[in-house]
């Protein structure tokens, strides 16, 4: 049996990220597509679906997976639902109380978060590259913003924006902490999927009074669910086993593309702000993937 190379491993891992990061930008689309359904019961739905997927996967495979839940700790469960239950709770919140383009810019920042925790968690050292890329992906995220009518000089402080700030906070933590502990395995989110979807559900119908949607709706959110599901392993394995710092710089493209679908499904409008968004998010994912490189050139010259 040959064992993989941890270039390769890492590389896998990195790409495993970003694939996330690909499945995610589509959950605007499909938001705007399944029109109708109550925000608790999309994540409800989601989560639930997500969960079953896991269960899907253990059946097919074969895999008991119990002795590995066993192993992992009480705490890591706790943060696992924090980063993904309260991290989904949050962003309703945080759009629900405060302006919908204020909220979503401070909720972007976690892609900033993730590369300072990440690079915490892992202890190790923050290169000028990475905040550069970082910097530039924030830039990119406001110039979006703003194309939908953002006036960052008119910004004032609600509980729609503490929550948008616990919505970065809570999945950047949750991200950095998963990346340290590379022994867990990624089923565990099958029970944390699980645990969010109760919790959602719950909300949807004890406090919203089960607000039915339509089936047709239903079906779209319950199909993009499962890809979902894959996409929260997959981040899991890339926190793990790729380049996190450059995974992170690579999320800022999350809500860009989600842009750029709605244009293509004619649901939204090509402007300026998106390409100079598009533009800013590319130069910073380039500095983050080649900064080493350009790092090590200039010792080299210097030298």
């Amino acid at each position: 049996m040959t064992a993989h190379h941890p270039r390769n491993s890492a590389a896998l891992g990195t790409a495993g990220g970003f694939a996330s990061v690909l499945i995610w930008s589509l959950t605007a689309p499909v938001m705007a597509t399944a029109v109708g359904v109550a925000p608790f019961l999309y994540v409800a739905l989601g989560d639930g679906v997500g969960a079953l997927a896991f269960v899907v996967m253990w059946i097919i495979r074969r895999h008991n997976p119990l002795p590995e839940l066993r192993r992992v700790p009480l705490w890591f469960y706790l943060l696992g639902f924090v980063g993904i239950g309260l991290h989904n709770l949050t962003w309703v919140a945080a759009l629900q109380q405060a302006p919908p383009l204020e909220a979503t810019l401070i909720i972007y920042t976690w892609p900033l978060l993730v590369i300072v925790f990440t690079t915490m968690s892992l202890r190790q050292k923050l290169k000028w590259y990475h905040m550069a890329a970082g910097a530039l992906g924030l830039c990119g995220i406001a110039a979006l913003m703003m194309g939908r009518g953002l006036e960052l000089g008119a910004l004032s402080f609600t509980s729609g924006h503490l929550w948008a700030v616990v919505c970065a906070l809570t999945w950047s933590v949750f991200s950095a902490v998963a990346a340290r502990h590379t022994y867990l395995s990624s089923n565990f989110l099958g029970v944390v999927l699980l645990l969010s979807a109760l919790f959602s559900g719950s909300v949807w119908v004890m406090i919203q009074g089960a607000p039915p949607a339509p089936a047709s709706s239903l079906w779209i959110v319950g199909v993009a669910s499962v890809f979902f599901a894959l996409s929260y392993a997959s981040w899991d394995y890339g926190m793990k086993h790729g380049d996190a710092q450059l995974i992170g710089v690579l999320s800022f493209v999350t809500p860009v593309l989600s842009a750029v679908y709605l244009v293509l499904l004619g649901k939204a409008e090509m402007t300026v702000y998106l390409l100079i968004a598009l533009m800013l998010v590319v130069a910073g994912i380039g500095i983050a993937k080649f900064g080493e490189t350009l790092a090590g050139r200039n010792k080299a010259l210097v030298a």
